[in-house]
Protein backbone atom coordinates (compact mmCIF):
# COMPACT_ATOMS: atom_id res chain seq x y z
CA UNK A 1 0.00 0.00 0.00
CA UNK A 2 2.79 2.40 0.90
CA UNK A 3 4.67 1.47 -2.27
CA UNK A 4 1.56 2.17 -4.37
CA UNK A 5 1.07 5.52 -2.63
CA UNK A 6 4.71 6.50 -3.21
CA UNK A 7 4.42 5.47 -6.85
CA UNK A 8 1.28 7.56 -7.44
CA UNK A 9 2.13 10.74 -5.51
CA UNK A 10 5.93 10.47 -5.33
CA UNK A 11 8.42 9.89 -2.53
CA UNK A 12 9.37 12.53 0.03
CA UNK A 13 12.95 12.41 -1.20
CA UNK A 14 11.91 13.20 -4.79
CA UNK A 15 9.09 15.75 -4.41
CA UNK A 16 8.23 18.63 -2.12
CA UNK A 17 5.17 18.56 0.13
CA UNK A 18 3.37 20.88 -2.31
CA UNK A 19 4.26 18.57 -5.19
CA UNK A 20 2.88 15.51 -3.43
CA UNK A 21 -0.31 17.40 -2.47
CA UNK A 22 -0.61 18.44 -6.13
CA UNK A 23 -0.38 14.83 -7.29
CA UNK A 24 -2.93 13.77 -4.66
CA UNK A 25 -5.33 16.50 -5.78
CA UNK A 26 -4.89 15.47 -9.42
CA UNK A 27 -5.71 11.86 -8.56
CA UNK A 28 -8.77 12.85 -6.53
CA UNK A 29 -9.88 15.16 -9.34
CA UNK A 30 -9.49 12.36 -11.87
CA UNK A 31 -11.55 9.99 -9.72
CA UNK A 32 -14.17 12.67 -9.11
CA UNK A 33 -14.39 13.52 -12.80
CA UNK A 34 -14.63 9.84 -13.67
CA UNK A 35 -17.76 9.73 -11.50
CA UNK A 36 -19.13 13.13 -12.53
CA UNK A 37 -19.01 12.46 -16.27
CA UNK A 38 -21.57 9.61 -16.26
CA UNK A 39 -23.48 11.30 -13.42
CA UNK A 40 -24.01 14.51 -15.42
CA UNK A 41 -24.90 12.48 -18.48
CA UNK A 42 -27.50 10.60 -16.44
CA UNK A 43 -29.24 13.85 -15.43
CA UNK A 44 -29.11 15.04 -19.07
CA UNK A 45 -26.35 17.65 -18.61
CA UNK A 46 -24.59 16.44 -21.76
CA UNK A 47 -22.62 19.60 -22.49
CA UNK A 48 -21.35 19.65 -18.91
CA UNK A 49 -20.39 15.98 -19.19
CA UNK A 50 -18.45 16.75 -22.38
CA UNK A 51 -16.71 19.65 -20.65
CA UNK A 52 -15.68 17.32 -17.85
CA UNK A 53 -14.20 14.89 -20.36
CA UNK A 54 -11.98 17.72 -21.60
CA UNK A 55 -11.06 18.61 -18.00
CA UNK A 56 -10.30 14.93 -17.26
CA UNK A 57 -7.88 14.69 -20.19
CA UNK A 58 -6.21 17.98 -19.25
CA UNK A 59 -5.73 16.95 -15.61
CA UNK A 60 -4.43 13.52 -16.65
CA UNK A 61 -1.86 15.10 -18.99
CA UNK A 62 -0.70 17.61 -16.37
CA UNK A 63 -0.44 14.85 -13.73
CA UNK A 64 1.65 12.68 -16.05
CA UNK A 65 4.15 15.43 -16.84
CA UNK A 66 4.40 16.47 -13.19
CA UNK A 67 4.75 13.00 -11.67
CA UNK A 68 6.80 11.21 -14.32
CA UNK A 69 8.56 14.05 -16.15
CA UNK A 70 9.36 16.15 -13.08
CA UNK A 71 7.50 19.24 -14.40
CA UNK A 72 5.67 19.96 -11.16
CA UNK A 73 6.11 23.75 -11.08
CA UNK A 74 4.96 24.16 -14.67
CA UNK A 75 2.12 21.70 -14.08
CA UNK A 76 0.82 23.69 -11.09
CA UNK A 77 0.77 26.94 -13.08
CA UNK A 78 -0.85 25.37 -16.16
CA UNK A 79 -3.48 23.56 -14.10
CA UNK A 80 -4.31 26.73 -12.14
CA UNK A 81 -4.84 28.70 -15.37
CA UNK A 82 -6.85 25.97 -17.11
CA UNK A 83 -8.83 25.37 -13.94
CA UNK A 84 -10.00 28.99 -13.75
CA UNK A 85 -10.88 29.10 -17.45
CA UNK A 86 -12.85 25.86 -17.35
CA UNK A 87 -14.65 26.84 -14.15
CA UNK A 88 -15.84 29.98 -15.92
CA UNK A 89 -17.23 27.81 -18.71
CA UNK A 90 -18.67 25.42 -16.12
CA UNK A 91 -20.43 28.36 -14.43
CA UNK A 92 -22.25 29.11 -17.68
CA UNK A 93 -23.21 25.50 -18.50
CA UNK A 94 -24.08 24.57 -14.91
CA UNK A 95 -26.90 27.09 -14.30
CA UNK A 96 -24.76 29.92 -12.92
CA UNK A 97 -25.71 31.03 -9.43
CA UNK A 98 -28.39 28.33 -9.29
CA UNK A 99 -25.74 25.61 -9.55
CA UNK A 100 -22.79 24.58 -7.35
CA UNK A 101 -20.15 26.55 -9.27
CA UNK A 102 -19.39 29.04 -6.47
CA UNK A 103 -18.67 26.14 -4.09
CA UNK A 104 -16.35 24.63 -6.69
CA UNK A 105 -14.57 27.99 -7.05
CA UNK A 106 -13.98 28.05 -3.27
CA UNK A 107 -12.62 24.50 -3.41
CA UNK A 108 -10.43 25.47 -6.34
CA UNK A 109 -8.95 28.32 -4.33
CA UNK A 110 -8.20 26.00 -1.38
CA UNK A 111 -6.45 23.57 -3.70
CA UNK A 112 -4.48 26.35 -5.36
CA UNK A 113 -3.14 27.87 -2.14
CA UNK A 114 -2.22 24.35 -0.95
CA UNK A 115 0.08 23.71 -3.89
CA UNK A 116 1.42 27.05 -5.18
CA UNK A 117 4.39 28.83 -3.55
CA UNK A 118 3.41 31.35 -0.87
CA UNK A 119 4.86 34.22 -2.88
CA UNK A 120 2.26 33.54 -5.62
CA UNK A 121 -0.74 33.91 -3.30
CA UNK A 122 -1.12 37.56 -4.32
CA UNK A 123 -1.79 36.38 -7.89
CA UNK A 124 -4.31 33.60 -7.33
CA UNK A 125 -6.36 35.06 -4.45
CA UNK A 126 -7.29 38.31 -6.24
CA UNK A 127 -7.83 36.39 -9.49
CA UNK A 128 -10.25 33.96 -7.86
CA UNK A 129 -12.20 36.75 -6.16
CA UNK A 130 -12.32 38.88 -9.32
CA UNK A 131 -13.54 35.98 -11.47
CA UNK A 132 -16.31 34.93 -9.06
CA UNK A 133 -17.54 38.49 -8.42
CA UNK A 134 -17.41 39.27 -12.15
CA UNK A 135 -19.50 36.19 -13.00
CA UNK A 136 -22.05 37.03 -10.31
CA UNK A 137 -22.24 40.66 -11.46
CA UNK A 138 -22.57 39.59 -15.10
CA UNK A 139 -25.41 37.19 -14.30
CA UNK A 140 -27.10 39.81 -12.10
CA UNK A 141 -27.07 42.32 -14.95
CA UNK A 142 -27.82 39.76 -17.68
CA UNK A 143 -29.90 36.96 -16.12
CA UNK A 144 -31.30 35.94 -19.50
CA UNK A 145 -27.82 34.97 -20.79
CA UNK A 146 -27.18 32.35 -18.07
CA UNK A 147 -30.00 29.87 -18.37
CA UNK A 148 -31.03 27.08 -16.03
CA UNK A 149 -29.69 23.86 -17.56
CA UNK A 150 -31.31 21.45 -15.10
CA UNK A 151 -34.19 19.41 -16.56
CA UNK A 152 -36.01 19.49 -13.21
CA UNK A 153 -35.63 20.45 -9.55
CA UNK A 154 -34.60 16.92 -8.56
CA UNK A 155 -31.59 17.07 -10.90
CA UNK A 156 -30.62 20.46 -9.49
CA UNK A 157 -30.66 19.35 -5.85
CA UNK A 158 -28.94 16.07 -6.71
CA UNK A 159 -26.13 17.90 -8.52
CA UNK A 160 -25.64 20.43 -5.71
CA UNK A 161 -25.64 17.67 -3.06
CA UNK A 162 -23.22 15.49 -5.03
CA UNK A 163 -20.87 18.43 -5.65
CA UNK A 164 -20.95 19.32 -1.96
CA UNK A 165 -20.00 15.77 -0.95
CA UNK A 166 -17.19 15.74 -3.51
CA UNK A 167 -15.87 19.08 -2.23
CA UNK A 168 -16.00 17.94 1.40
CA UNK A 169 -14.13 14.72 0.52
CA UNK A 170 -11.45 16.71 -1.30
CA UNK A 171 -11.08 19.17 1.59
CA UNK A 172 -10.79 16.24 4.01
CA UNK A 173 -8.07 14.67 1.87
CA UNK A 174 -6.04 17.87 1.61
CA UNK A 175 -6.28 18.79 5.29
CA UNK A 176 -5.49 15.19 6.36
CA UNK A 177 -2.47 15.12 4.06
CA UNK A 178 -1.21 18.45 5.39
CA UNK A 179 -1.80 17.44 9.03
CA UNK A 180 -0.04 14.09 8.59
CA UNK A 181 2.87 15.78 6.85
CA UNK A 182 3.03 18.39 9.60
CA UNK A 183 3.10 15.80 12.37
CA UNK A 184 5.66 13.76 10.44
CA UNK A 185 7.93 16.79 10.00
CA UNK A 186 7.44 17.73 13.66
CA UNK A 187 8.51 14.23 14.71
CA UNK A 188 11.59 14.44 12.49
CA UNK A 189 12.38 17.87 13.95
CA UNK A 190 11.98 16.52 17.49
CA UNK A 191 14.34 13.64 16.71
CA UNK A 192 16.87 16.03 15.22
CA UNK A 193 16.58 18.24 18.31
CA UNK A 194 17.25 15.26 20.57
CA UNK A 195 20.20 14.23 18.40
CA UNK A 196 21.52 17.80 18.47
CA UNK A 197 21.21 17.96 22.26
CA UNK A 198 23.05 14.64 22.53
CA UNK A 199 25.72 15.96 20.18
CA UNK A 200 26.09 19.12 22.27
CA UNK A 201 26.34 17.02 25.42
CA UNK A 202 29.01 14.93 23.73
CA UNK A 203 30.89 18.05 22.67
CA UNK A 204 30.67 19.54 26.16
CA UNK A 205 31.83 16.27 27.70
CA UNK A 206 34.82 16.14 25.35
CA UNK A 207 35.73 19.76 26.02
CA UNK A 208 35.47 19.12 29.76
CA UNK A 209 37.80 16.15 29.43
CA UNK A 210 40.33 18.06 27.36
CA UNK A 211 40.13 21.15 29.60
CA UNK A 212 40.39 19.44 32.97
CA UNK A 213 41.01 15.71 33.04
CA UNK A 214 43.91 15.78 30.59
CA UNK A 215 45.19 19.18 31.63
CA UNK A 216 45.62 18.15 35.28
CA UNK A 217 47.91 15.12 34.75
CA UNK A 218 49.88 16.95 32.06
CA UNK A 219 50.42 19.83 34.48
CA UNK A 220 51.67 17.34 37.07
CA UNK A 221 54.07 15.80 34.56
CA UNK A 222 55.32 19.28 33.67
CA UNK A 223 55.85 20.04 37.35
CA UNK A 224 57.85 16.83 37.88
CA UNK A 225 60.04 17.57 34.87
CA UNK A 226 60.68 21.14 36.05
CA UNK A 227 61.78 19.84 39.46
CA UNK A 228 64.10 17.30 37.86
CA UNK A 229 65.56 20.00 35.62
CA UNK A 230 65.96 22.89 38.07
CA UNK A 231 66.95 21.11 41.28
CA UNK A 232 69.61 18.59 42.13
CA UNK A 233 67.78 15.81 43.93
CA UNK A 234 69.02 12.92 45.99
CA UNK A 235 69.05 9.57 44.21
CA UNK A 236 66.17 8.24 46.29
CA UNK A 237 64.10 11.40 45.68
CA UNK A 238 64.86 11.30 41.98
CA UNK A 239 63.88 7.65 41.66
CA UNK A 240 60.68 8.25 43.59
CA UNK A 241 59.82 11.24 41.40
CA UNK A 242 60.58 9.32 38.21
CA UNK A 243 58.31 6.54 39.45
CA UNK A 244 55.51 9.05 40.04
CA UNK A 245 56.20 10.62 36.66
CA UNK A 246 55.91 7.22 34.97
CA UNK A 247 52.67 6.53 36.81
CA UNK A 248 51.21 9.88 35.75
CA UNK A 249 52.30 9.28 32.16
CA UNK A 250 50.60 5.87 32.12
CA UNK A 251 47.42 7.36 33.58
CA UNK A 252 47.41 10.11 30.96
CA UNK A 253 48.04 7.65 28.13
CA UNK A 254 45.20 5.47 29.42
CA UNK A 255 42.84 8.44 29.64
CA UNK A 256 43.83 9.61 26.17
CA UNK A 257 43.28 6.12 24.70
CA UNK A 258 39.76 6.05 26.13
CA UNK A 259 39.03 9.57 24.93
CA UNK A 260 40.19 8.71 21.40
CA UNK A 261 38.19 5.46 21.31
CA UNK A 262 35.08 7.19 22.61
CA UNK A 263 35.45 10.18 20.26
CA UNK A 264 35.94 7.93 17.25
CA UNK A 265 32.77 6.05 18.13
CA UNK A 266 30.85 9.34 18.36
CA UNK A 267 32.19 10.87 15.16
CA UNK A 268 32.11 7.93 12.76
CA UNK A 269 30.88 4.40 12.35
CA UNK A 270 33.06 1.96 14.29
CA UNK A 271 34.41 -0.88 12.17
CA UNK A 272 33.63 -4.27 13.71
CA UNK A 273 35.32 -7.54 12.77
CA UNK A 274 33.58 -10.42 14.54
CA UNK A 275 35.65 -13.61 14.51
CA UNK A 276 35.89 -16.82 16.54
CA UNK A 277 38.33 -16.14 19.39
CA UNK A 278 39.98 -18.32 22.01
CA UNK A 279 39.35 -16.13 25.02
CA UNK A 280 42.53 -16.98 26.95
CA UNK A 281 44.74 -16.38 23.90
CA UNK A 282 43.00 -13.15 22.95
CA UNK A 283 43.32 -11.64 26.44
CA UNK A 284 46.76 -13.04 27.29
CA UNK A 285 48.82 -9.91 26.51
CA UNK A 286 46.20 -7.59 28.01
CA UNK A 287 46.08 -9.53 31.27
CA UNK A 288 49.89 -9.62 31.50
CA UNK A 289 50.10 -5.83 31.17
CA UNK A 290 47.28 -5.27 33.67
CA UNK A 291 48.88 -7.77 36.06
CA UNK A 292 51.99 -5.56 36.20
CA UNK A 293 49.90 -2.43 36.81
CA UNK A 294 47.97 -4.16 39.60
CA UNK A 295 51.21 -5.39 41.17
CA UNK A 296 52.53 -1.81 41.36
CA UNK A 297 49.57 -0.99 43.61
CA UNK A 298 50.01 -4.14 45.68
CA UNK A 299 46.99 -5.90 44.17
CA UNK A 300 47.00 -9.49 42.94
CA UNK A 301 45.37 -10.06 39.56
CA UNK A 302 44.41 -13.70 39.01
CA UNK A 303 43.57 -15.10 35.60
CA UNK A 304 41.20 -18.08 35.87
CA UNK A 305 40.13 -18.26 32.22
CA UNK A 306 40.44 -21.82 30.85
CA UNK A 307 41.68 -22.84 27.41
CA UNK A 308 38.40 -24.25 26.10
CA UNK A 309 36.38 -21.02 26.30
CA UNK A 310 35.79 -19.59 22.82
CA UNK A 311 33.71 -16.55 21.89
CA UNK A 312 32.56 -14.68 18.81
CA UNK A 313 33.86 -11.12 19.05
CA UNK A 314 36.19 -8.38 17.88
CA UNK A 315 39.66 -8.90 19.37
CA UNK A 316 40.56 -5.22 19.73
CA UNK A 317 37.18 -4.27 21.19
CA UNK A 318 37.22 -7.19 23.59
CA UNK A 319 40.71 -6.29 24.81
CA UNK A 320 39.63 -2.67 25.36
CA UNK A 321 36.54 -3.76 27.33
CA UNK A 322 38.45 -6.12 29.61
CA UNK A 323 41.32 -3.65 30.02
CA UNK A 324 38.89 -0.96 31.13
CA UNK A 325 37.08 -3.27 33.54
CA UNK A 326 40.34 -4.42 35.13
CA UNK A 327 41.66 -0.86 35.27
CA UNK A 328 38.45 0.21 36.98
CA UNK A 329 38.81 -2.66 39.46
CA UNK A 330 42.43 -1.67 40.21
CA UNK A 331 41.35 1.92 40.71
CA UNK A 332 38.79 1.05 43.40
CA UNK A 333 40.63 -1.82 45.11
CA UNK A 334 42.85 -1.18 48.11
CA UNK A 335 46.47 -2.41 48.24
CA UNK A 336 46.50 -6.04 49.32
CA UNK A 337 43.23 -6.72 47.52
CA UNK A 338 42.42 -9.31 44.84
CA UNK A 339 41.00 -9.10 41.32
CA UNK A 340 39.82 -12.30 39.65
CA UNK A 341 39.20 -12.60 35.90
CA UNK A 342 37.23 -15.71 34.98
CA UNK A 343 34.85 -17.03 32.34
CA UNK A 344 32.19 -19.69 32.17
CA UNK A 345 29.77 -20.93 29.54
CA UNK A 346 26.05 -20.54 30.10
CA UNK A 347 23.68 -21.92 27.46
CA UNK A 348 24.77 -20.28 24.18
CA UNK A 349 26.89 -17.50 25.65
CA UNK A 350 30.13 -16.90 27.49
CA UNK A 351 30.10 -14.84 30.67
CA UNK A 352 33.42 -13.09 31.38
CA UNK A 353 33.67 -11.85 34.97
CA UNK A 354 35.98 -9.26 36.51
CA UNK A 355 35.58 -9.46 40.29
CA UNK A 356 37.27 -7.31 42.93
CA UNK A 357 37.00 -6.92 46.70
CA UNK A 358 37.40 -3.15 46.64
CA UNK A 359 35.30 -0.16 47.67
CA UNK A 360 32.20 -1.10 45.66
CA UNK A 361 29.76 1.27 43.99
CA UNK A 362 27.39 3.42 46.07
CA UNK A 363 23.73 2.55 45.50
CA UNK A 364 22.87 6.07 44.32
CA UNK A 365 25.44 5.82 41.49
CA UNK A 366 24.56 2.36 40.20
CA UNK A 367 21.71 3.45 37.90
CA UNK A 368 24.04 5.79 35.97
CA UNK A 369 27.13 3.58 36.02
CA UNK A 370 27.22 3.18 32.19
CA UNK A 371 26.02 6.72 31.49
CA UNK A 372 28.01 9.85 30.55
CA UNK A 373 26.07 11.53 33.36
CA UNK A 374 28.26 9.66 35.89
CA UNK A 375 30.80 12.06 37.34
CA UNK A 376 34.44 10.94 37.52
CA UNK A 377 35.54 9.81 40.98
CA UNK A 378 38.89 9.27 42.66
CA UNK A 379 40.14 5.76 43.32
CA UNK A 380 41.61 4.27 46.48
CA UNK A 381 45.05 5.55 45.47
CA UNK A 382 43.71 8.97 44.45
CA UNK A 383 43.65 7.90 40.79
CA UNK A 384 41.39 9.93 38.53
CA UNK A 385 39.54 8.84 35.42
CA UNK A 386 37.25 10.64 33.00
CA UNK A 387 34.05 8.65 33.41
CA UNK A 388 34.35 7.10 29.96
CA UNK A 389 35.71 3.63 30.70
CA UNK A 390 32.48 1.87 31.68
CA UNK A 391 30.47 3.69 29.02
CA UNK A 392 32.95 2.45 26.41
CA UNK A 393 32.66 -1.07 27.83
CA UNK A 394 28.89 -1.01 27.37
CA UNK A 395 28.99 0.45 23.85
CA UNK A 396 31.71 -1.89 22.59
CA UNK A 397 30.13 -4.97 24.19
CA UNK A 398 26.78 -4.23 22.55
CA UNK A 399 28.49 -3.64 19.19
CA UNK A 400 29.77 -7.22 19.44
CA UNK A 401 26.24 -8.52 20.00
CA UNK A 402 26.67 -8.91 23.76
CA UNK A 403 25.60 -7.20 26.94
CA UNK A 404 27.21 -6.11 30.19
CA UNK A 405 25.92 -6.27 33.75
CA UNK A 406 27.28 -5.87 37.26
CA UNK A 407 26.76 -6.60 40.92
CA UNK A 408 28.18 -4.37 43.63
CA UNK A 409 28.01 -3.75 47.33
CA UNK A 410 29.64 -0.86 49.16
CA UNK A 411 32.87 -1.90 50.93
CA UNK A 412 32.49 -5.46 49.61
CA UNK A 413 33.57 -5.08 45.98
CA UNK A 414 32.08 -5.33 42.51
CA UNK A 415 31.69 -7.95 39.80
CA UNK A 416 31.29 -6.89 36.17
CA UNK A 417 30.03 -9.52 33.72
CA UNK A 418 30.42 -9.37 29.94
CA UNK A 419 28.05 -11.69 28.04
CA UNK A 420 29.21 -12.64 24.53
CA UNK A 421 28.03 -15.29 22.03
CA UNK A 422 29.90 -18.59 22.10
CA UNK A 423 31.97 -19.80 19.17
CA UNK A 424 32.25 -23.57 18.85
CA UNK A 425 34.80 -23.95 16.04
CA UNK A 426 38.23 -22.46 16.73
CA UNK A 427 41.77 -23.75 16.93
CA UNK A 428 43.28 -23.61 20.43
CA UNK A 429 46.98 -22.83 20.88
CA UNK A 430 48.17 -22.96 24.47
CA UNK A 431 49.88 -19.89 25.85
CA UNK A 432 52.73 -20.08 28.35
CA UNK A 433 51.69 -19.81 31.98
Amino acid sequence: MIQLRDYLIGKKTSFTLEGRIFHSVCLVALMGLAVCIPFNASIQLFRLALLMVVIFLAVLTIYYFSRFRNKTSAGIVVLSIINNLLLMVNYYYNSGVNGPSTVVFALSFLITVSIVPKKHFWIWLPLNIVIVLSLLFFEFRNPELVRNTYPDEAAKFTDIGFTYLLCVATILLITSFIRNSYYGEREITAQKTIALEASNHTKNKLLSILAHDLKEPLASIQGYLELLTEYKLEEAERLNMEKQLLSRTKDTAYILANVLSWTKGQMEAVQISLKPLVLKQSLYSTLKVMEGIAKEKGIELRNQITDEVCVLGDRDMLQLVIRNLISNAIKFTFPGGDIIVSAHMHQNECVISVKDNGAGIPAEQQSAIFSPALKPTFGTGNERGVGLGLMLCKEFTELQGGKISFESQTDAGSTFMVHLPLSLEVKVTRQPA
